[in-house]
């Protein structure tokens, strides 16, 4: 709990950041000087901070998502119209799904931070508590279907805004990537007009995220330390909050959700550098993932809570292979941080992340009952 909640606080600022990267993408708003620029900015991360503390304090998530669900629609459609102009090398595309290790240019981020940092962005693990607290009173085929949707839009999303700033990295031959160098490729194919849906669709990405980080926390807290009854349908934040036999109280709720937001208004409006505080917390989050994806693991083929509905083979087989997946980008990192300056060669790291990786995950299945219930599964 403690180390989704510090995950939260710095993703939290991540959204921050990239609020005020939203905003100084509108027209003419990155033409400001001196006490001009930052009175924006820390104007906005006020507004931002207003507007999240009202709206989860009010539980008025729901209706403002349908609208922020809305605006990023019309983005994504923005972004489809652009590569639509732009044009596309399908096969530079396809060898790009292929998985690889970038090459690091001058001034820029290691690839394996960027790497991990972009699983770390999409894949968060206080999703599991609040997809659950979200799931409760529905059944199984609805919570796949929008679960499903929701992966399969956020693929969507990501590939869309990748496939576009390639595109303006190539034309331009530059190394240097900003959001305002993206809204002014996007208005050479669109003009003034598309800048603006782009800024505003993107405001509300990260109001969306602003809202759901510090909930996610406040749920995961609540899920740890509540005596739950789950027994009746809860649709809203509050009732998951205030059920009866639950013993986390609002207040306790409350405060967690003020305390993020107040340290990501302090952060950000201070102008510390944002692409610093968007690489730091995705990372963090992206080395916590293996930890949580080990948790779901086993609780997903442990007797005692899934005697009633065990794993089936195939699941996991699927599941052993994203948790080795995460163990090994996240070990990645690891190894360039620590031998970065004494292993040059690529495939040597590559090569002992991929061996602690394998290692770990035959360490857990041995240490614990993992193995014995992976392998009567895949009889079953």
């Amino acid at each position: 709990t403690v180390s989704i909640c510090i995950g939260n606080t710095l993703y939290e600022c991540n959204c921050w950041a990239g609020g005020i990267d939203a905003v100084l993408a509108i027209p003419g708003a990155e033409q400001l000087t001196g006490s001009a620029i930052v009175g924006l900015r820390v104007g906005c991360c006020c507004a931002y901070a207003v507007v999240v503390l009202v709206l989860l304090y009010l539980d008025k998530t729901d209706k403002l998502g349908v609208g922020l669900g809305v605006v990023m629609v019309g983005m994504v459609v923005l972004f489809l119209i652009v590569v639509s102009i732009m044009g596309m090398e399908w096969k530079k595309f396809g060898l790009g799904l292929l998985p690889n290790l970038p090459t690091k240019t001058a001034g820029s981020a290691e690839p394996t931070d960027m790497i991990l940092s972009l699983v770390g962005t999409t894949a968060i693990g206080f999703n599991l508590f609040l997809g659950g607290a979200m799931a409760v009173g529905k059944g199984i085929g609805e919570t796949q279907r929008g679960i499903a949707f929701s992966t399969m839009a956020a693929l969507c999303v990501s590939v869309l805004i990748l496939i576009v700033g390639s595109g303006m990295q190539d034309q331009e031959s530059s190394d240097s990537f900003t959001i305002s160098q993206l809204s002014h490729f996007i208005q050479e194919y669109v003009g003034k007009a598309g800048v603006v849906i782009f800024a505003v669709g993107f405001i509300a990405a990260a109001l969306s995220s602003m809202l759901t980080v510090p909930l996610g926390a406040a749920l995961t807290a609540d899920s740890i330390f509540s005596d739950e009854n789950t027994k009746d349908k809860k649709n809203s934040a509050e009732d998951l909050i205030d059920a009866e036999g639950q013993k986390f109280p609002r207040s306790a709720y409350l405060a967690i959700i003020f305390i993020m937001v107040l340290i990501s208004t302090v952060i950000i409006s201070a102008d510390v550098d944002r692409l610093v505080v968007i690489l730091i917390a995705q990372i963090f989050n992206g080395c916590l993932l293996p930890f949580l994806a080990i948790c779901l693991l086993l609780c997903l083929n442990d007797p005692q809570f899934m005697s009633s509905s065990p794993q089936k083979g195939v699941a996991n087989i699927f599941l052993v292979i994203s948790v080795t997946i995460t163990l090994f980008l996240a070990s990645n990192v690891i190894v360039q941080k620590a031998f970065g300056t004494f292993i040059e060669q690529v495939y040597i790291k590559l090569l002992i992340s991929g061996g602690v990786a394998v290692v770990g995950m035959g360490a857990l299945c041995l240490a614990t009952s993992l193995g014995r219930e992976l392998v009567k599964s895949v009889k079953c």
